[in-house]
């Protein structure tokens, strides 16, 4: 290197030991990590206990979201679309139902979401699921066996809503309904848990005459003799209303 300017020497030095050293490893290249944030739209994914869609976060900034797992048995689609419906969750109702049963839900408004499972009972290529809310109201979720765990399973959701009656003879007369149903919701919205326990252990009659005289209702069983009448006090200023019946009791 005589001659050569010490610092041209230093460069030419740098280059010749850069050229022995080679790239860098590929095993030692940094990683790259990609995130989904809330402006992505992740395809569905398949897993063992069914489809698996990734919904971002509402109201997020931060990249991430929930997952929803769409169910394989009847019990658990009806429930997830019970709560999509309470909740007014319109994506994951598309993905539940098919659009004629969207529209009916949309339709029935929205009702008391305190719901309780009932049953659920297959026949053929489909499953017909009931559960009852707190107001009484009684829902039918009808369901394609081989969708479950599959968007769209659901077919039908045909809702009962409690209704109250402004005549005393029909309010009682609807009581006696939700009792021959066994809908013990309906039977302590009309009544109260008192009138209920008031009739614990006694058969509902299935044909019977109606006699109203001022707040009291007498329900007496045919044909005659069949067994015992059963009295209702009714509070007239109740009568289109929940709670109307308020006492319960046999002659």
């Amino acid at each position: 290197m005589t001659g050569l300017p010490l610092r041209l020497a230093a460069v030419l030095a740098a280059v010749a030991l850069a050229g022995c050293s080679g790239g860098t490893p590929s095993s030692q290249a940094p990683s790259v990590t990609t995130t989904v944030g809330p402006s992505d739209s992740p395809s569905a994914t398949e897993s063992p206990s069914g489809a698996t869609t990734t919904t971002p976060t509402p109201g997020s900034s931060k990249p991430g979201g929930s997952t929803f797992t769409i169910p394989t048995t009847a019990k658990g689609y009806a429930q997830a679309l019970l709560s999509a419906w309470g909740n007014k969750n319109s994506s994951r109702l598309d993905l539940l139902a098919n659009q004629a049963t969207v529209q009916q839900i949309k339709d029935n408004g929205y009702p008391n979401a305190d719901w309780t499972y009932i049953d659920c009972t297959a026949s053929g290529e489909t499953s017909e699921c009931v559960f009852r809310n707190a107001h009484g109201d009684e829902v039918l979720v009808s369901l394609v066996n081989t969708q479950l765990g599959h968007p769209t399973a659901a077919t039908q959701a045909l809702l009962s809503r409690t209704t109250y009656p402004s005549d005393a003879g029909a309010y009682v007369g609807a009581f006696l309904s939700a009792w021959q149903n066994g809908n013990q919701q309906r039977m302590a919205r009309l009544g109260s848990s008192s009138v209920t326990s008031a009739l614990k252990g006694k058969t509902v009659p299935s044909g019977y005459t109606t006699s109203v005289s001022g707040s009291t209702v007498r329900i007496e069983q045919l044909p005659a003799g069949a067994g015992p009448t059963f009295v209702f006090t009714v509070v007239s200023g109740n009568l289109g209303k929940a709670h109307a019946i308020s006492a319960a009791g046999v002659s």
